[in-house]
Formats: C-alpha cells, sequence, structure tokens
C-alpha cells in the first residue's frame, strides 16, 4: 500500500475528505520527523514506538570499484512495535 492508498482508505473508513485526510497525514509525517530530529521518542500505546539511533562513522568500500571510503556518522529511525500490535499481527498463528 502507497501513501495515495492509505489516504483513499482512511478516508472511505471514516469518512472524511481525501484532502482533509491527506492534510493530517502530511502534519502526522512531519511531526514525527520533528519529534526524532529532536532525539526524542514517539510513542503509539499499543502500537509502537519510534526512536532515534546515531550510527557511528564506519569504514566501507565502494561496490562498483571496490574502493574503501568512510561512511560517515548519521541519525537513522527504528521502531520497536507494541504487545498489542504483535498480537494483531499473529492472530492466525496462535493456537
Amino acid at each position: 500500500m502507497n501513501k495515495q492508498e492509505l489516504i483513499r482508505q482512511l478516508a472511505t473508513d471514516t469518512g472524511i475528505d481525501t484532502c482533509q485526510v491527506r492534510a493530517v497525514l502530511d502534519s502526522l509525517l512531519r511531526t514525527t520527523t520533528a519529534v526524532l530530529q529532536q532525539g526524542d521518542k514517539l510513542m503509539f500505546q499499543g502500537f509502537g514506538a519510534f526512536y532515534p539511533v546515531q550510527q557511528t562513522e564506519r569504514p566501507g568500500r565502494n561496490p562498483k570499484t571496490g574502493e574503501p571510503k568512510t561512511v560517515p556518522s548519521r541519525r537513522t529511525a527504528k521502531f520497536r512495535p507494541g504487545i498489542a500490535f504483535l498480537k494483531d499481527l499473529n492472530k492466525d498463528k496462535i493456537e
């Protein structure tokens, strides 16, 4: 599912206009990025948490030329799923 399909699904489920759903989703994504840029976690009770991780500088290699290169440090994000989300995701596997 891509962003446009998600917007259509949310609009259908809620009865809200697609333009309004797009505005809310865009705001959620901007806010999520801003929170992670500040170094804070973003937690959704029962669903999971997004949290920033600082990757350190490390040695790497150019895959085309094989030339050694240093990969600079960078900030990335991780997602840790919540227990309720994992249970819902694996409902068919529970016996």
